[in-house]
């Protein structure tokens, strides 16, 4: 927080600033639903002077307990893909209805459109709280006007200095709590550089004018042909008698002419020095209001300055989201949104706006609900409309929107404090150690020990393999992948159809969709629609706003996974708990129309339908709600098998697993908890997905067993090789995998060519040779839209850097040159993040010319070389022909060498 004395600006300057500043936009006061107030222990707050309520006004009541959905067709935010309408059809109102929603995220527009009012049945109201769990807006009240007496004194200094004139609302008040703010600390990155530059443009123009109403002034004063003032002045001399007689006609203009050049050059002196990069300095008060006879609870209000004149006669306090759902907007034209919450006794009052536009569509994404969309054929709807939000802020403002992990952990807690069904975190950043670190334990406790499911984006680092980021690579959250159907294609991005000896368009997952496995072979879960059309702040100064990446697909997943819940609830099924809901989505996600990606797409995309119905039939079941945890003891308890390296490959292809149940209880074991502990026994049916991987056929779990499972992998061709081996209930196969290890395994193309044999065809069109230096390797690609496409070659001990040269394999380019992704990852050890590895371009294909590209390597690692084609630009494949050249510098000795 800033000390007063560095926020004060000069009188003048700031004084001009302010008369060119825009006016304010207001709007009324709504009177809302009145909700309990709720307390977190955290410390939050915020208070505005023109303000309005996010109410259920204007909104109306569904009737229908049916909807017809059959013609129905969401082209904004995706629905059909993963079945909710045909969920719709066979649960009526399984909309979200009674489910809550975390949305750890930028923060919310209160009043964005689709947002602001109520769920779809028209009396709940979709926000349960708006929290900065940052500190971002916190402002500090510790100076206290103890004597404040309305009756004898309505004005107050505020700690801007301006004398601050009350209201009528200040009559009862004895005590004032003061605070100030800069306005842009408040603002979103973006809102605080358009303001920046509306202003500075609105000052100069105004500036400019006083200047040249100045100049103009003083040439009409030197067509005068004045004297100069200390000619005109001197007594004695000078050749103009009438100025050294002190003809008063004439001296008031020489001294005019003066004024008018130093006002001139004050002018241009506060022109180049302009400075508005803290903003408006806004005074903050709050107060205790004690309530009436009828209403006695006492709850502390805030009112703001927001115009930064000083004038509150006209203001309305506020008081905290929860308790009277009051929201207030922000003023000089930023139309930013804003809610309070008090913390420490009111030593804190948090003032919450949203840290950007992707929090606002993500909750859109997932439970935005429009009063009309019954009506409408194209439903504008979120996945689960009848979800409620409770929107926490993980973005700090004064961190570029970036989140930290002390945010992340008071928001898990708040969720808690408020009881929610689900979080959603579209939030990630480059993994590094899986499963480990005080963050980790806090989603893994609200998952396994505070019941709520936790969806979260893989990334959007892909294509290439092992780019999975975090939180998506940890074992708790869901983690979700982003897939585009043709039908995404068509209406969001408005792709060209393919020419007529082309392939159609297929469903795929984007490109930019990160992968598994991660260093310990985990993958992600599900992929569900990785892009939406929907509501934006409207500080955006648009109402919607198309936006894609597995930011997209999470609260897609999640609206899915509401809806899901309230169909079971409405079945009999109140306490569906994360870990079923897990398992149920995975084992019913459906292999996706298209190109197939188990990397990205997890056991592929999910459908609400057969998910809602496995959990109906298998609810109770036995180890239905158990986690069972997976790991490879020998290999630092990996969750999967990943043999990436070809030294590897020489190596025992025999491994241990560890297969142990996870109970959730307290330290003292209840005796439900220990029954449920020795009463368990399942026989189990082990099989493995391909022919290459060989299990035990069974196996009892008890208190934690132990299995092998042996590869053989001589015969694999190259490339990259995926299978499973699940476990199903032997009396109940019909319920699916109870768990499922994951195998990946690489055969580097490199491994298929020598010097005696230095080509090897990998089809009609593709080759790997190596060059006469039996080093360097060269390539070809076939590319299509949608399928990346990858090479893995071992790189030669002693190599340190690799010149990746890429040129078009075509004799000619169409006029639509394609545009690719070149994604190179040099190794996969665990010890570093791909991030910090990795090269990831993206270029034009353009005939006879060749681009080039350097990476730092190790040697004997795996180099993956992966190519792909960027759909939106161009659908129609491109042969591209790459040369990798691997150079040392020779200055370490081999025994040194990794």
């Amino acid at each position: 927080h800033m000390s007063i004395a560095s926020v004060v600006i000069g009188s003048t300057v700031a004084g001009i600033i302010r008369r060119a500043s825009s006016s304010v936009c207001s709007f009324p006061i709504v009177q809302a639903n009145k909700l309990p107030q709720v307390s977190l222990q955290r410390r939050r707050s915020s208070n505005p002077s023109l303000l309005a309520s996010a109410s259920n006004a204007n909104m109306r009541v569904t009737e229908s307990s049916t909807t017809i959905t059959q013609n129905k067709k969401s082209r904004s935010i995706p629905k059909e893909e993963t079945g909710i309408y045909s969920l719709f059809d066979k649960y009526p109102e399984s909309d979200g209805r009674g489910v809550k929603i975390a949305i750890l995220d930028t923060g919310c527009d209160l009043l964005a459109s689709g947002l602001t009012g109520t769920t779809s049945d028209g009396i709940t109201p979709k926000y349960i709280d708006f929290l900065d769990c940052t500190g971002d807006g916190d402002v500090p009240m510790n100076h206290t006007v103890a004597d404040f007496d309305y009756a004898t004194k309505q004005t107050v200094v505020g700690l801007s200095g301006r004398n601050i004139t009350m209201g009528e609302w200040a009559k009862d008040v004895t005590t004032l709590k003061m605070g100030a703010v800069r306005l842009y600390d408040l603002l979103p990155r973006g809102v605080e550089t358009r303001l920046k530059r509306e202003r500075k443009e609105a000052f100069m123009a105004k500036h400019q004018a006083l200047i040249s109403e100045t100049q103009s002034s003083l040439d009409k004063l030197n067509q005068l042909n004045l004297p100069s003032l200390d000619k005109g002045n001197t007594s004695g001399g000078g050749d103009n008698k009438e100025a050294s007689s002190g003809d008063t006609k004439i001296d008031p203009q020489v001294k005019e002419v003066k004024e008018l050049k130093l006002l001139l050059e004050q002018l241009k002196k506060i022109k180049e020095s302009y400075d508005d990069s803290g903003g408006p300095l806004l005074d903050v008060f709050m107060f205790k209001d004690e309530g009436s006879e009828e209403d006695i609870e006492a709850v502390w209000k805030a009112v703001i300055d927001l115009e930064a004149n000083g004038d509150l006669t006209n203001s309305i306090p506020i008081a905290p989201f929860g308790y009277a759902r009051q929201v207030g907007e922000l003023a000089f034209g930023s139309y930013v949104t804003f809610c309070i919450q008090v913390y420490d006794n009111g030593n804190i009052l948090s003032i919450v706006t949203d840290a950007g536009s992707h929090g606002t569509h993500v909750a859109g994404i997932a439970a935005a609900n429009f009063a009309d969309a019954s009506e409408q054929q194209n439903d504008l709807n979120g996945v689960a409309p009848g979800a409620q939000i409770l929107a926490c802020k993980i973005g700090d403002g004064r961190l570029a929107s970036t989140e930290t992990g002390t945010g992340l952990i008071r928001a898990l807690i708040a969720a808690k404090k408020y009881d929610c069904d689900l979080i959603n975190l579209s939030y990630g950043e480059p993994s590094w150690q899986m499963d480990s670190g005080r963050v980790s334990k806090v989603f893994s406790d609200a998952v396994h020990k505070w019941g709520m499911t936790v969806f979260t984006s893989a990334g959007n680092d892909g294509p290439a393999l092992s780019s999975l980021g975090s939180p998506g690579s940890l074992s708790a959250p869901i983690t979700v992948g982003a897939y585009v159907s043709p039908e995404m294609m068509v209406d969001q991005y408005s792709t060209l159809p393919p020419q007529e000896e082309d392939s159609p368009l297929q469903g795929a997952s984007y490109y930019f969709s990160s992968r598994g496995p991660t260093p310990d072979g985990s993958f992600p879960d599900i992929c569900a629609p990785g892009g939406a059309i929907a509501p934006i702040p409207r500080h955006s100064l648009q109402g919607k706003a198309q936006y894609h990446g597995t930011s997209m697909s999470s609260p897609n997943a999640c609206g899915v996974a509401a809806c899901i819940l309230s169909a079971v609830r409405q079945n009999g099924i109140p306490n569906c708990g994360p870990i079923e809901l897990k398992r149920a989505l995975r084992n019913t996600a459906l292999s996706t129309a298209g190109i197939v990606d188990p990397f990205a797409q997890g056991a592929g995309l999910v459908s609400a339908l057969d998910c809602a119905d496995y959990i109906i039939s298998n609810h109770g079941k036995d180890g239905q709600n158990l986690d069972i945890d997976v790991t490879i003891p020998g290999r630092n308890q990996a969750r999967g098998i990943y043999i990436r390296d070809e030294i590897e490959l020489d190596g025992p292809m025999t491994f241990g697993v560890l297969v142990k149940p996870r109970f959730s209880h307290s330290i003292k074991k209840t005796s439900s908890e220990m029954d449920e502990r020795l009463s368990l026994e399942l026989d189990l049916q082990l099989k493995a997905s391909e022919a290459w991987v060989t299990c035990p056929s069974s196996m009892t779990m008890l208190g934690g067993q132990t299995f092998s499972v042996r590869l053989n992998t001589e015969e694999l061709p190259p490339g990259v090789h995926f299978a499973t081996v699940g476990a199903i209930d032997a009396s109940d196969p019909k319920r699916g995998n109870l768990f499922s290890l994951p195998i990946t395994v690489i055969i580097p193309h490199s491994k298929f060519v020598s010097v005696t044999k230095p080509t090897f065809a990998l089809n009609d069109n593709e080759h790997v040779s190596l060059n006469e230096n039996g080093v360097d390797v060269s390539t070809t690609f076939e590319l299509i839209q949608g399928s990346p496409n990858r090479r893995f070659l071992t790189v030669p001990r002693g190599a340190e850097w690799a010149t990746i040269k890429v040129k078009s394999n075509q004799p000619t380019i169409t006029s639509a040159s394609p545009r690719i992704l070149l994604h190179a990852i040099p190794f996969v050890r665990g010890d570093l993040p791909n991030t910090e590895c990795q090269l990831k371009k993206i270029y034009q294909v353009k005939e006879g010319v060749e681009e080039d590209y350097h990476l730092r390597v190790k040697g004997g690692s795996c180099l993956e070389l992966c190519l792909q084609l960027l759909w939106l630009a161009n659908p129609s494949p491109a042969s591209i022909t790459a040369d990798i050249e691997f150079h040392s510098l020779d200055v370490r000795s081999p025994t040194l060498i990794s």
